[in-house]
């Protein structure tokens, strides 16, 4: 009959690997030098390694490996300022870093650092000091992660929305010296923000003396969306423009009056027609039926 220390199962690549292992054995393993170094070995996300007090590589693990291209007998007792690209190091920042994390315990930092073929990644760094039972300074563990993809991804996603707001809030110009910007839905801050932006740059861009700011696709106007409106109506004419706002339906202007918002120094119409009348008007310019003539 097999003892209990006897007893085993096989792994899933065909190891065999005990059954059952006695709880303070289990701890006692796994707490381990040895297990500790097996994590490290594994771990092909992450740059870890171990610097003297000077900041030379003492240890090397596969993920400093795979994602800055040395190997450990290269890399092994340089000066870790070889990661840092040409701007960092005239700042001095390895040796900031250092001094940091023997001041406060660690340091932590996020940008650009470099790989053995000259190329860069960027990166989240962390640097810890390590210190004997007698607080001795013994030397420094520096955990990075490479955020190159993340990075790019998060990138991809501003340009995106950032390229969404802007087809949402266009602004064209409909005639010589007048631009137009229909507003669709509801106005945020950072909507609010990207339209007056496009909108006096437009102003700027074609030196248009009109703008027609037309609300009629948008479906409510509170306090915060009306403060917003005039914000921006303010600062196109503070660029010597006049502003036609256009597409006011009774509920709206019922709700402007309720709100409080004096509308009396801007010109509004109820229709995109009757702001263009108005703008024409202001530019002296009158639309005449076009008469073919007549055969003799």
């Amino acid at each position: 009959m097999k003892t209990q220390s006897q007893i085993h199962a096989t792994g899933g690549k065909g190891e065999r690997v005990p059954a059952e292992v006695p709880p303070n054995q289990a701890a006692g393993s796994l707490g381990s030098d040895e297990s500790y170094r097996l994590l490290v070995l594994t771990l092909r996300d992450y740059a870890i390694l171990m610097l003297n007090p000077e900041g030379l590589v003492a240890t090397w693990n596969p993920g400093a490996e795979r994602f800055k291209g040395y190997r450990a007998d290269e890399i092994i007792g340089k000066h870790f300022s070889i990661f840092y690209p040409a701007e960092a190091l005239a700042r001095d920042l390895p040796r900031i870093e250092l001094e940091g994390a023997t001041k406060l315990g660690v340091h932590e930092d996020v940008g650009w650092r470099v790989r053995k073929d000259g190329s860069q990644f960027w990166a989240s760094v962390t640097i810890s000091a390590l210190r004997s039972d007698e607080g001795v300074l013994i030397g420094f563990s520096k955990v990075t992660k490479d955020l190159t993809l993340q990075r790019a991804a998060e990138a991809r996603i501003k340009r995106q929305s950032d390229e969404i707001l802007e087809l949402a809030t266009p602004v064209m110009q409909v005639w010589k010296g007048v631009v137009m910007a229909p507003l669709i839905g509801s106005l945020d801050s950072a909507r609010t923000q990207q339209f007056m932006e496009r909108l006096l740059n437009r102003v700027v861009e074609t030196n248009s003396s009109v703008a027609l700011v037309d609300i009629m696709g948008v479906p409510t106007i509170d306090t915060k969306t009306a403060q917003h409106l005039i914000e921006s109506i303010t600062a196109v004419r503070l660029l010597g423009a006049q502003v036609v706002l256009t597409g006011v339906r009774p509920g709206i202007a019922q709700t402007l009056v309720h709100l409080g918002i004096n509308l009396a120094d801007i010109l509004t119409r109820s229709s995109l027609a009757g702001g263009l009348q108005v703008a024409l008007n202001i530019l002296k310019l009158e639309v005449v039926a076009k008469t073919r003539g007549l055969k003799e």
